[in-house]
């Protein structure tokens, strides 16, 4: 499981503090241990990958993309469904991490990297599709999905999104009567507690498609490390 420390982005305060940010595994798939994890189900479906343009709908912006100013939610692909699905690993995000702007490079950094870049970087082919949530009338990108491949069939999808529940973000941490920090100030209510990637089918994992998908998870962590440490995805680790 993602560890849930409470890292620090390099955005807003220390980032010595990034030592404390996501360094274990995102997923049981990563370790070939995990091989009963996912249970066999329904066959996979025969759907061939097609390509998306790279077109969002940010919190901090419009509501829907440049290119349809007027698109509201109905016109948007909405969260999908874990009824039948697998959670392979979720964190808890912390209340001051701007959300759009953490999936809006974490989608950016999939749509790059597996869905033009799948079969080079994670051994299959990938595509990449967002999907939003209503907060206040207005349509967030609250995450995607990625469809894996082989051979013209999809193998399985992936759901990487945040969840719907709340945590507390106060304004400002003041000092206690005992000289420790306590909170204080304003109170709001953050949407999207935790950072989830599921499996959304019950459909069989062989050998191959398991290291896809470790390989996939393994990219989407460091990532999330660049991010928490740098407050950027696209920054090289050697740099």
């Amino acid at each position: 499981m993602l560890s849930a420390g409470r890292a620090v982005p390099s955005c807003t305060v220390d980032r010595r503090a990034s030592a404390t940010c996501i360094r274990t595994p995102v997923c049981p798939i990563v370790s070939p241990a995990c091989s009963t994890r996912i249970v066999p189900g329904a066959g996979p479906s025969t759907s061939a990958p097609v390509r998306q343009p790279l077109t969002i709908a940010r919190a901090s912006t419009s509501p829907a993309s440049a290119s349809n100013p007027k698109a509201e939610m109905k016109d948007l692909p909405p969260l999908p469904s874990t009824a039948n699905g697998k959670l392979i690993s979720k964190t808890e995000v912390a209340a001051f991490i701007q959300r759009d702007d953490l999936m809006d490079q974490i989608y950016r950094w999939a749509f790059i990297e597996a869905g033009e870049s799948g079969v080079r970087n994670f051994g299959l082919p990938m595509n990449v599709e967002p999907v939003y949530y209503e907060i206040n009338n207005q349509p967030l990108l609250w995450g995607f999905k990625v469809g894996i491949f082989k051979e013209g069939t999809k193998l399985c999808d992936l759901g990487i999104m945040f969840d719907t529940e709340t945590v507390s973000k106060h304004e400002w941490v003041g000092r206690g009567d005992n000289g420790f920090p306590v909170l204080e100030g304003r109170v709001d209510n953050i949407m999207g507690k935790h950072f989830e990637i599921w499996k959304l089918d019950m459909n069989p994992v062989d050998e191959t498609l398991r290291s896809a998908i470790r390989s996939f998870c393994t990219g989407l962590v460091s990532a999330l490390n660049r991010y928490y440490a740098f407050g950027s995805v696209f920054v090289d680790d050697a740099q």
